[in-house]
């Protein structure tokens, strides 16, 4: 971390802006603390991005597949791919528990 200067350009006096006091915890010992946060952040806000992904491209997969079938049996294989694809996308986003978060029950 980059000191508070002492004074500024003009040569003036300025104390910190939280008058000098100390934070009373290690800036040091805090800093891979607040990095494995953020870097955990980043890793599931990317991970999430892709589960709704993959649910989105399930969705389209399951409609064309659904309406452009010749038979039942297409149709039904098109409609549960589908709702798989809507399970997946809002199960990333947790609006739905997951299947994981449902058998550590």
């Amino acid at each position: 971390m980059v000191p508070f200067p002492n004074r500024d350009s003009d040569g003036d006096d300025r104390t910190a802006p939280d008058g000098g006091a100390d934070p009373g915890f290690d800036e040091a010992a805090l800093f891979p603390v607040v990095r494995a946060a953020v870097k955990d952040a980043m890793l599931d806000v990317l991970g999430t991005v892709l589960l709704v992904f993959v649910g989105g491209v399930l969705v389209l997969v399951g409609v064309q597949l659904a309406f452009g079938a010749l038979d039942t049996s297409a149709v039904a294989a098109g409609i549960v791919l589908a709702a798989f694809g809507t399970y997946v996308a809002a199960s990333a986003l947790e609006l739905v528990p997951s299947v994981a978060g449902v058998l550590d029950r």
